[in-house]
């Protein structure tokens, strides 16, 4: 399997390698229209341990991107009240936090992190396989976020079994983290928010 691709240069190849790399139980990295991230199938717990193992990260949980509202709506309660922001704000640069619907090995615990990013690649990944990927920055734990393929960890990269060059991602800033059920924005990122 080749291990690097190039948004610019082999896009259907890239969409291809990171499809399978989803089905197979495989870690890759990849651009969002944030940072970086390394993920995988979220449903499948011993990805979820590698890519913890790779970061050096512990068992705090890690957020999913989804394809569209529909999947997110099949992972999340999404009340009435809280739909309207997420209709009003992705896709985008946000992180939304909500009550999970059904157990997730990538998040553990009562709330779950969820993204729709404003990057059609990653999000197609998502859609093409029907599952959720793990949502977490590229590096490694208490290091900075990359915004750049050039600028990942060579050593990340390495353990990584797939990595899509996207060049810059489009905001070069994390995104922001709302938090839905509590009602109160966790961290000022790439998108502006207001309740």
């Amino acid at each position: 399997m080749r291990k690097r691709f190039s948004l610019a240069g082999d896009y259907a190849g890239a969409l291809e390698a990171a499809g399978n790399a989803m089905r197979e139980g495989k870690v890759f990295i990849y651009p969002t229209d944030t940072v970086y991230g390394i993920g995988g199938n979220a449903l499948d717990g011993k990805v979820c341990e590698r890519v913890r193992e790779i970061k050096g990260r512990d068992g705090k949980p890690f957020s999913i991107i989804v394809s569209d509202f529909s999947m997110l709506r099949r992972y999340c309660e999404v009340p009435e009240d809280k739909a309207r922001y997420l209709f009003r704000y992705l896709p985008g640069p946000y992180t939304f936090l909500l009550e999970k619907k059904e157990d997730i090995p990538a998040c553990p615990g009562s709330k779950i992190g969820v993204r729709v990013p404003l990057h059609s690649f990653i999000r197609k990944v998502s859609g093409d396989t029907g599952l959720p990927i793990i949502g977490t920055s590229a590096n490694i734990s208490g290091q900075g976020s990359v915004f750049s393929f050039g600028k990942l960890d060579a050593g990340l990269v390495a353990k990584a079994d797939l990595a899509i060059d996207g060049g810059e991602t489009l905001f070069r800033k994390e995104s922001t983290i709302v938090d839905l059920v509590g009602m109160k924005v966790l961290r000022d990122g790439a998108g502006e928010f207001r309740f």
